[in-house]
Order: structure tokens, then C-alpha cells, then sequence
């Protein structure tokens, strides 16, 4: 197992650019005062199952993508939440002013 993830390693040189191009990213990510939308919550989740389900992903990669991804499955419904509730008010004007 160990050789195959070296010989993946020496196969895929982007491998670790990606890897380090993401951790950037997920700093940039969580700065504060720039929240991420609904879309592109869920593209990061989408990309996160995609990493997951490489099989020359370590271990450790995989759990740290779960974590990840929990993360952002409990941000992103927090958001669709949110935006339910901002309907329902609007909704209840609406109906409100028709009467």
C-alpha cells in the first residue's frame, strides 16, 4: 500500500500543489466578513466527496474531508434555513396586503 501511494505521488505532480492550493483556500475561506454562499458551500462539499473517493487519498485526507465536510453541511442547512424563514415572511406580507 505504501508503494502504491508513492508511485501515485510520482505519477500525479499536481497532487500536492492541489493539496496546498485547498489549504489556502479554506483559510481564504473561512476569513472573516466574507461568507460564502449557498452554491458555493455546496461545490466545496461536492469537490470534498469527489477527494473522498480518490483512492490514492491517505487516511488521514479522507477523515480531515469528513470533518470538513460535516462542517460545511451544518453551515450550509444553517443558510437554507435562513433563507426558508426570510420566505415565509415574505410569503405572510404578501398575503397580508392582498387581504
Amino acid at each position: 500500500m505504501a508503494e502504491e501511494r508513492e508511485n501515485n505521488i510520482g505519477q500525479n505532480p499536481d497532487a500536492t500543489a492541489d493539496s496546498g492550493q485547498r489549504a489556502g483556500q479554506d483559510a481564504a475561506e473561512s476569513a472573516p466578513g466574507k461568507e460564502k454562499g449557498i452554491e458555493e458551500t455546496l461545490e466545496e462539499l461536492e469537490a470534498l466527496i469527489e477527494k473522498m473517493e480518490d483512492r490514492s487519498s491517505t487516511l488521514e485526507e479522507t477523515f480531515s474531508c469528513y470533518e470538513r465536510g460535516m462542517k460545511l453541511v451544518k453551515e450550509v442547512s444553517g443558510k437554507i434555513d435562513r433563507v426558508e424563514k426570510k420566505l415565509m415572511i415574505l410569503t405572510e406580507d404578501g398575503q397580508n396586503d392582498e387581504v
